[in-house]
């Protein structure tokens, strides 16, 4: 029989009956299934990517201040984190398939919204709102569903890839969208989006599994009910305590990745450095390369430790951040594309890590993608305070400091558990 889908919760896992149809027999790692998947998270990220970085911009067009529109963004930030737990369940009662097709249905919703709401600031809270539940849901769906759509052996390579379109989705996404909505209407613009979440359905269609009917429960006769929920109470505590130690577990070893984050959010939100001309350029170089790290990191990770290749990453993400604070013009260009391999080495290994350290990959998407947009959030608040009162290379060394230490305290983690 071939493989499952990854879980989405004890008891419920959800299978890849139309995947499995398409799956080689040959350890083929770029199967119909995985890259139907990239297709629609290309374009779903995109979507989210274009709304994300003209939130401000549409607020300031309908006349709303840069300030409303910076808080109705962190209203859209704040949806994705808090969705993004309830993925699991939403597989389970719809789906995959169901569950995608929730998810961007909610995406297309919001520019609906944007579009049809005549009080601008209600329409942009609602579309942000809307993207921003829909995308926290689609991105865990999206990453869990990866390793069952290629073959065994090949999971850190297939995650890589995903990774890497989707960063790349991400890295085009925002300048476009702001040249975009610069140059068209803001019809235009919403329109253009809502194109782009109707090209990520055709795949969802061709190579995602619909719910799986649940097959009916047998007759039990008293006394068995009985022994059944003893047995469920014998284990229960058990369980939730596995599951909590899995979650402290997986919560240390991704410090190093959360801390990652906030370079990176950071790096994008208040550039490279004080006084820094053609900021953009530089903003640039490091996403393009963390783009390649991402590839990079993937296409090895089933050789090699993912653990190693986190802590490799890391290095090469403090090297940069050192470099960047005693360097200047060209150089710094050099520093910021070392932190950029150095992330986007971290994001494919810590994915990998993830994937391999929980029972279910639901569990581990949920917990990679919230470091992720968690690191993003705690950037604004790091880069205001640091670049505000200990300046841009005070708040960089501390970085590079929290980075060491999150390595330090995983590495200590790690051999401990392993000589249990």
């Amino acid at each position: 029989m071939g493989r499952r889908c990854p879980d989405f919760g004890p008891g419920h896992p959800v299978p890849y009956g139309q995947i499995m149809s398409s799956e080689k027999s040959d350890g083929s790692t770029f199967t119909p299934a995985l890259l139907g998947l990239v297709w629609t998270a290309m374009f779903g990220f995109s979507a989210f990517f274009f709304s994300y970085s003209t939130m401000v911009s549409i607020a300031a067009v309908n006349g709303l201040s840069t300030v409303t529109g910076g808080s109705v963004l962190t209203t859209m930030m704040v949806g994705v984190i808090v969705a993004q737990p309830f993925a699991p369940w939403a597989g389970r009662v719809l789906g995959l398939k169901g569950a995608l097709f929730f998810a961007l249905g909610l995406q297309l919703l919001g520019q609906v919204l944007g579009l049809t709401v005549p009080a601008p600031l209600l329409g942009l809270v609602l579309a942000g709102l809307c993207g921003g539940v829909g995308f926290g849901l689609f991105v865990v769906l999206a990453n869990a569903a990866v390793p069952s759509t290629t073959s065994p052996g090949r999971i850190g390579k297939a995650l890589g890839f995903f990774g890497g379109i989707t960063s790349l989705a991400s890295a085009v996404g925002a300048p476009f969208g702001l040249w975009l909505v610069g140059s068209v209407p803001v019809w235009t613009f919403r329109m253009i989006v809502c194109l782009s979440l109707l090209l990520a359905v055709p795949t969802v269609v061709k190579f995602l599994p619909g719910r799986e009917p649940r097959p009916a429960k047998a007759s039990m006769n008293d006394s068995a009910a009985t022994a059944r929920s003893a047995m469920r109470g014998r284990t229960s505590s058990h369980r939730a305590g596995r599951s909590l130690g899995e979650i402290l577990y997986l919560v240390i070893m991704l410090s190093p990745f959360l801390v990652g984050m906030v370079v990176f959010g950071l790096i994008i939100g208040f550039g490279p450095g004080e006084d820094v001309a053609g900021a953009a350029l530089y903003i640039g170089a490091m996403q393009v390369s963390a783009v390649v790290g991402r590839f990079a990191a993937g296409a090895i990770a089933d050789r090699f430790s993912p653990f190693a290749l986190n802590l490799l990453g890391l290095a090469m993400a403090v090297i940069g951040l050192v470099v960047a604070v005693i360097v200047f013009g060209g150089m710094l260009f050099l520093a910021m594309m070392i932190i950029g391999l150095g992330l986007g080495t971290l994001q494919s290994a810590s994915l990998v890590m993830a994937f391999s350290n929980v029972s279910t990959p639901a569990k581990a998407s949920v917990a990679w993608n919230m470091n992720f947009d968690i690191g993003l959030a705690i950037a604004g608040v790091l880069g205001g305070l640091g670049f505000t009162y200990l300046g841009d290379a005070a708040t960089f060394l501390l970085c590079a400091l929290l980075l060491l230490l999150s390595g330090v305290v995983s590495w200590i983690l790690r051999t401990l558990r392993r000589s249990d």
